[in-house]
């Protein structure tokens, strides 16, 4: 599958999603206190991630890191509410597995419920977007430990140590 078909393939999850729980939110979470009736729902970020369509969406009552398998990767495992591992370029996530109506089962991890800290959808959206971008951001590597100066004369003396760590 080329580049713009797995692009559009991502694309056409989020609005997917976007529906489904469009229609949860009418049907099933109308009038429910967790509501931040401020938001609404919306996605943000979907893309190719190595074999799977990676995004983030945003509902009155939660967000939540959402990965699809793409076409022709292998399908989720875990069957749903069992976890399973995905790895990222930030690291290891643990997911749950799910299946909604309408979707092959997907992964699923929660970074807020309730949503009732978010003043509005612009708050909600921008923290999914950074925390997009976090998760496509390889962890830094541990910094180098500082070098041993030898000084051949302490060492014949038995006074030979590692220099001591300045905070």
């Amino acid at each position: 599958m080329n580049e713009t078909a797995r692009i559009e393939e991502c694309a056409r999850l989020a609005e997917g999603l976007e529906a489904h729980f469009r229609g949860v939110q009418a049907r099933a979470m109308k009038d429910v206190p967790i509501c931040n009736e401020n938001l609404a729902v919306a996605s943000t970020g979907f893309r190719p991630c190595g074999d799977w369509a990676l995004g983030i969406v945003v509902t009155p009552w939660f967000m939540n890191i959402v990965a699809s398998p793409l076409a022709g990767a292998a399908p989720v495992a875990a069957l749903p509410g069992e976890t399973q591992s995905l790895v990222l370029p930030c690291g290891m996530v643990e997911c749950l597995a799910a299946k909604l109506d309408g979707f092959d089962r997907l992964l699923m991890c929660s970074l807020f419920s309730p949503m009732q800290d978010f003043e509005d959808q612009e708050a909600a959206l921008a923290t999914a977007k950074a925390a997009f971008e976090l998760m496509l951001t390889p962890p830094a590597p541990p910094p180098e430990p500082p070098a041993a100066k030898l000084d051949r004369r302490a060492f014949f003396r038995g006074g030979f140590r590692a220099p001591e760590a300045t905070s």
